[in-house]
């Protein structure tokens, strides 16, 4: 059949709902999808079945070829037993999951793939997930079966056990998404019970089971599979049994004796019918898979005519694979109608929802309920694609511009889509609409479709109209569709729900051409791009330059080559910009710490005399040796340095920790209470004047610090303390749960209490100092930044009934106190001198029943006046000191990154009375203004003072390697700074399985790395996985002996030097070491 003759052929099978199949093909990378598909794709001549598996027929781009990895879905139309299939191979690279939820979106069925040699994998779990969570039913295939031969050489009982092995996970898996589903459905008051039949059926349905034929047994490069069926009807026959009965034995415990089927071994070693009857016969094949006269013998005896010329020949024709698949494809999977009665809720949960609205909503739901081609239209818009016109047929219409346009990759899921149609296409952000009078208040627009063309891989061919249940590509949309969209011909219908991408930009970075007169050419590339890319994030700096963000370096050449080619000119890009954190290590960490401090410092005391005798030596020859001289002088006063700081930020001679606890006694709180210094600052030229060693800043600084408004009237002391980074965490994790509630709508009382149990709990279970749960609960003002992160803000002065928690359990109180308060307000602005006379020193208190000495009340009554008379109360400048607080946050003191985990403590706010005249005009401006720049400053001080850490993002690297490359691999992993999880060893294949956290900075070219480490036989899979404290002091110098003598090689500051190169690349103020004369040598004279 020519290729005019399919597509006619095609055309007249997409009428048919009910003989369309939509699958497919998902699996971690290189466990043979493309491989698969090739072989699909022959079944219909488009290709040759010699060079199926070669020739990689849906990786159309060039750098697919190159790579040997599928970077994009693309679908293609096949023909099988008169039903129509439309097939879609997705990309199995962890940086490219969003296509595969694309993918699963448009289909009804899903082909899963595993290597029977590798077994189940990290992206495996990732694509049952998604497979599950959009409702798809799906065949599992347990491909490269014959790697279990000839690669481990595994005997067939073994073979047996690893393959039963990969079922049992893969069903343990999917058994762990239905009982977290059952678990949520449980919360959330829905009907859903264990011991349903509903239950029953679904976990039916759900299971792979070899008995059920939804397992197929393959080797896609070999081009042969089978399914249990597939023996049961060969072996009927020789036994002269029900092949029904005879499919029930062939797996599991099953034995065979004299034609008879027992449960239990008859004899011992005695295999089970799997092993007897189908992997006994596929080794003895393989074991001559050389010998090609007895693998024509073995043809002649299975009654196989044509020429046999090696192995593949003989299994293609004894087990083909297409047949085998694709039989079971229309066998086990649902077609379009089938599928869309259970999907729809999950598609159109907006429809679902608001079916009462208007009568129309209810037709367009029972229209796609029955997948009608008669009824309204619907289009879903899954993503956009770029194709380039020398794949395009027009079929006789008048070819496009010479240049890659954008096309809408779909599925009609009611009614009939043809060209020439207005219609309304509905943005993501369009309203639910009862009337067509509120069209223009939504996004919807009215369009003319164009084009619409039917998907042959690479390449897309003209068709005059789709039918519902079929897959399309819809031209005419390049400046119209923002990533997805929906097409209808009624204003009424809300937008399907899109696929949940769940991806983070972890590799940024800066993007320029490398001719300057292309810049409106590349603006507009990456305009296109981001459309169609929805795993790709774009940002402008203050600056101007654009910043693309990928999920890793695959995806950021695959981005850089696209870009070129749709701009068609050339791009430079800057080194990565890495994304760090800065924060503050908690208080278990301080006391490792001080231990490593305390032997550090009793080492040297114990070199005390060796120094002494050291130091007589150097004044005895200092003329003949000054190097060494000063060298004995730089670890003397290094030594009395690290000393110093190790007796203060450690505590070795207090009792109590200043950094995590809280004094009990004024006095004693403001122990390192010193009147500020002001220091002369030349803002002009600040940023040219050269700055010190950071270290050295650092040796005097406490957590706890005081700072003034520049008008010196105001005064905060601000304690800075770490939070467990477990806490910090989940407070991040529950960003959206935190802006529901603090901006949306704050009398969700289900949220909200389950949102303080959750707290409560977190807090318990990493069990909190106590004094800092006491203020957690009594003085917390808010999270940040933006009321919504991973930090914490207390004012140790505020009420109780001010504080979040409190705020939080007692909505109602609240409210009617916000009411009472601007009455009191109206009334006080009247009456301004009656209200400072009556103040009895509010800011001073820690709860209601705390009573303030004469001295604090005093100081509460000026702050008040002071603030009255600036037109401020205490809630706005308890704001302004937050906003302060929120700027801190966005850029830290390390290196400029955004800070999390680190809690404030304001301590106290005192106002200067000294100064009484309070009536001269401010030259320093507002006195928000002036608080937000106070607090801001004082919180990056405290942050210095209170042993500041790096936090960088990692990855989970997961790899499988044999004996023979187990060295090789920790080398490549111990050179990069890898943290070993696991190491495993798998019995049943020989093969190590390693899993190790592997740091953002030191992955790139990790693939590379690896394969030249052993010579390719050895792949690793990259998961983002978070953050991570990197638990090295950034500012820790050497002072022992022996850490002097080591010298720098070996003692490297990894902390530092990230801070350092990142303080560079920001164009901060940076320390590092520049060799002048790298040529010249320097001969010190030594005397002997």
């Amino acid at each position: 059949m020519n290729n005019a003759n399919l597509l006619n052929y095609i055309q007249q099978l997409s009428e048919n709902t009910k003989r369309i199949r939509n699958i497919s093909i998902i699996a971690h990378v290189d466990h043979g999808k493309t491989t698969l598909a090739d072989q699909l794709i022959s079944s219909n001549n488009i290709i040759s079945k010699k060079m199926a598996g070669n020739v990689r027929y849906m990786d159309g781009r060039a750098d697919e070829q190159l790579r040997g990895i599928t970077m994009k879905s693309s679908s293609i139309s096949l023909i099988h037993d008169n039903h129509l299939i439309n097939l879609i191979d997705s990309p199995g690279h962890v940086e490219f999951s969003c296509e595969v939820s694309t993918a699963l979106r448009l289909t009804d069925g899903a082909l899963v793939l595993v290597d029977a040699l590798e077994g189940f994998s990290s992206q495996t779990y990732s694509v049952l997930k998604t497979m599950f969570e959009e409702g798809i039913k799906g065949i599992l295939i347990l491909n490269k079966v014959d790697r279990l031969i000839w690669e481990k050489q595994l005997e067939p009982d073994e073979a047996y056990h690893q393959l039963l092995r990969i079922i049992d996970q893969v069903n343990a898996t999917l058994s762990s998404f239905l009982n977290e589903q059952h678990i949520q459905q449980e919360a959330e008051n829905q009907e859903f019970s264990l011991d349903d039949d509903n239950l029953i059926d679904i976990e039916n349905k759900l299971y792979f089971s070899p008995e059920k034929n939804n397992v197929v047994f393959s080797s896609a490069l070999d081009s042969w599979g089978f399914t249990i069926d597939t023996f049961a009807q060969i072996f009927s026959q020789k036994l002269k049994c029900n092949p029904k009965a005879l499919q029930k034995c062939l797996w599991g415990n099953f034995y065979i004796k004299n034609k008879r089927i027992y449960d239990k071994p008859m004899k011992e070693g005695q295999s089970i019918v799997f092993v007897e009857f189908i992997l006994k016969n596929l080794w003895n094949i393989y074991q001559n898979k050389d010998n090609v006269p007895k693998l024509q013998a073995i043809a002649k005896s299975l009654n196989i005519e044509g020429p046999i010329r090696d192995i593949k020949s003989l299994m293609q024709k004894w087990l083909p694979l297409d047949k085998v698949i694709l039989q079971q494809v229309i066998i086990q999977l649902p077609n379009p109608i089938q599928a869309q009665q259970t999907k729809l809720p999950i598609l159109a949960k907006r429809l679902s929802k608001n079916l009462n609205l208007h009568e129309d909503l209810r037709k367009l739901y029972e229209s796609i309920e029955k997948c009608d081609p008669h009824g309204p239209l619907v289009v879903f818009i899954a993503k956009m694609i770029q194709v380039p016109p020398e794949c395009i047929d027009e079929k006789g219409m008048s070819p496009r511009q010479d240049t890659t346009n954008s096309y809408g990759f779909a599925r009609v899921f009611s009614g009939t889509l043809t060209r020439d149609k207005k219609v309304y296409l509905i943005g993501p952000k369009s309203k639910i609409i009862s009337t067509q009078e509120q069209l223009d208040q939504t996004d919807i627009v009215e369009i003319k479709i164009d084009r619409i063309y039917q998907m042959q891989a690479q390449y897309l061919e003209a068709v005059p109209k789709v039918f519902a249940g079929n897959l399309v590509a819809i031209g005419g949309l390049d400046d119209k569709v923002f990533k997805t969209a929906t097409i209808s011909d009624s204003p009424l219908c809300p937008s399907f729900t899109h696929s949940q991408f769940k991806f983070q930009s972890i590799l940024k970075t800066m993007i320029n051409p490398l001719n300057i007169e292309d810049l409106p050419k590349l603006l507009q590339g990456i305009k296109r791009l981001y459309k169609s890319d929805p795993s790709l994030d774009v940002q402008t700096l203050q600056s101007g330059e654009i910043v693309i963000g990928t999920c890793g370096q695959v995806h950021l050449q695959r981005c850089i080559t696209d870009i070129e080619k749709l701009t068609g000119a050339k791009v430079v890009i800057s080194d990565p910009i890495i994304p760090f954190k800065e924060t503050i290590i908690y208080k278990d960490l301080v006391e490792e710490s001080n231990e490593k401090y305390q032997k550090k410092r009793a080492k040297v005391l114990q070199l005390d005399k060796k120094h002494q005798i050291k130091q007589y030596e150097v004044d005895k020859n200092k003329k003949d040796d000054v190097d060494k001289e000063k060298k004995m002088k730089f670890k003397k006063e290094t030594q009395q340095a690290e000393d110093s700081e190790v007796i203060k930020d450690t505590n070795l001679l207090e009792e109590e920790d200043l950094r995590y606890h809280q004094l009990k006694n004024e006095e004693i709180q403001w122990k390192y209470n010193q009147k500020p210094q002001q220091e002369k600052i030349d803002h002009k030229n600040r940023s040219k004047q050269s700055t010190k060693s950071i270290l050295n800043q650092l040796q005097n600084k406490s957590n706890l610090v005081e700072e003034f408004t520049p008008n010196r009237k105001i005064s905060v002391k601000v304690r800075a303390i770490g939070l467990p980074f477990e806490l910090a965490k989940w407070m991040e994790a529950n960003q959206k749960i935190m802006r529901r509630l603090f901006y949306e709508d704050k009398e969700k009382d289900k949220d909200t209490q389950q949102f303080i149990e959750q707290f409560h709990i977190i807090r318990k279970e990493l069990r909190l100092d106590k004094k800092l749960t006491e203020m957690i609960e009594n003085n917390l003002y808010c999270f940040g930044p933006k009321k919504s992160g991973p930090n914490m803000i207390i004012f140790k002065q505020m009420k109780k009934e001010d504080s979040l928690i409190y705020k939080l359990k007692h909505p109602k109180q609240q409210i009617q106190q916000f009411e009472q308060q601007q009455v009191q307000e109206d009334f006080q602005q009247v009456q301004v001198d009656e209200k400072v006379d009556s103040t009895k020193g509010s800011i001073g208190k820690n709860d209601s029943n705390m009573q303030l000495s004469d001295h604090s009340q005093a100081i509460a009554k000026g702050l008040e006046i002071y603030l009255n008379q600036q037109e401020l109360n205490l809630e706005s400048m308890m704001k302004s000191m937050a906003l302060g607080f929120d700027i801190a946050l966005g850029a830290g003191p390390l290196c400029a990154e955004p800070i999390i985990g680190a809690c404030y403590i304001v301590e106290c706010i005192k106002y200067d009375e000294e100064d009484n005249q309070q009536f001269i005009q401010d030259t320093y401006g507002p006195i928000s203004g002036q608080l937000i720049s106070m607090m801001k400053d004082a919180c990056l001080n405290s942050f210095l003072g209170a042993q500041p850490r790096l936090v960088e993002s990692i990855y989970k690297c997961t790899l499988q390697t044999n004996y023979d490359y187990y060295g090789k691999v920790f080398d490549v992993l111990a050179q990069r700074r890898a943290k070993i999880l696991t190491d495993e060893l798998n019995q049943s294949t020989s093969l190590f399985n390693v899993a190790a956290h592997l740091p953002l900075t030191c992955s790139f070219d990790f693939y590379t790395a690896i394969q030249d480490a052993t010579s390719g036989h050895v792949t690793a899979q990259l998961d983002y996985d978070g953050w991570v404290v990197l638990d090295v002091d950034p500012f820790y110098q050497p002072y022992t002996d022996d850490d002097l003598e080591e010298g720098e090689q070996v003692i490297k500051n990894i902390a530092k030097d990230l801070i350092m190169a990142t303080r560079k690349r920001k164009g901060m103020n940076y320390e590092e070491k520049v060799v002048v004369a790298a040529d010249k040598q320097r001969n010190l004279s030594k005397k002997k």
